[in-house]
């Protein structure tokens, strides 16, 4: 018969946003029969190394040990300052997207002996987004507007928007909402204006701004083109 029982039946998967807090519950209740010293343990399972369990803080002998990862001090910690009272809940701030992966909790009095499992996935707001132009600006070509952030949780999302003139994008765009581009195909002049990008995950979102300025293609380029013409049609 099992004596020692962990009664938090919350959620087992959570999804944060890097730099909050989360709270990991492990709620458990002791019977007479359970007689042995108290051990509550939290181990780490890395989403990226499942091969690499480690302990990331233990109660034990009515201390605490915390001092296992260097990329933890400070902030991990019991809830429950005193995990005895039934409540070995764990607290991590400032999260970190190499946080994310399996917690177990593991509370053993002998002669009872049991463990809960949690998901954590930090997500990573995006940043760092940047615009740029691919192509030369002049009448008749065809331009990409690029947007990419540096940093940001899959799956983001880019979205374009004009944000002066008509505030439209033309009928010929084309926009990838995965990648970022936008081809705008054959400019005009009436094409020229500041752009926007939005980049988008579910914990948030970055910009960034560009100028387009379409010009009339240079006479050189004409004349080119056009002696290319009428050479073809002699």
């Amino acid at each position: 018969t099992r004596s020692l029982t962990i009664t938090s039946v919350d959620q087992s998967v959570f999804e944060k946003a890097q730099g909050e807090k989360v709270t990991l519950p492990c709620t458990f209740e002791l019977l007479e029969e359970d007689e042995g010293p108290l051990d509550i343990e939290w181990v780490f399972i890395p989403a990226d190394n499942p091969e690499k369990e480690q302990v990331i803080i233990m109660y034990a002998v009515d201390r605490i040990y915390n001092r296992y990862n260097p990329a933890e001090m400070g902030r991990v910690q019991f809830t429950n300052p005193y995990p005895r009272s039934g409540d070995g809940s764990l607290d991590i701030m400032n999260l970190k997207a190499a946080d994310t992966g399996t917690y177990q909790c593991k509370v053993k009095k002998v002669p009872g002996v049991q463990s809960k499992k949690i998901q954590l996935t930090v997500l990573v707001k995006p940043a760092g987004t940047k615009c740029s132009i691919e192509g030369s600006q002049e009448t008749g070509k065809d331009v990409t507007l690029k947007c990419a952030s540096r940093e940001g949780s899959p799956l983001l999302s880019y979205d374009w928007r004009r944000v002066s003139g008509t505030q439209e994008l033309s009928a010929t765009s084309m926009l990838n909402k995965n990648t970022g581009e936008l081809l705008l195909k054959n400019v005009s002049q009436e094409d020229s204006g500041v752009y926007n990008c939005v980049a988008s995950n579910r914990v948030g979102t970055d910009e960034c701004s560009i100028e387009l300025n379409v010009t009339p293609q240079t006479v050189s380029t004409a004349g080119i083109v056009a002696g290319a013409i009428i050479g073809t049609l002699l």
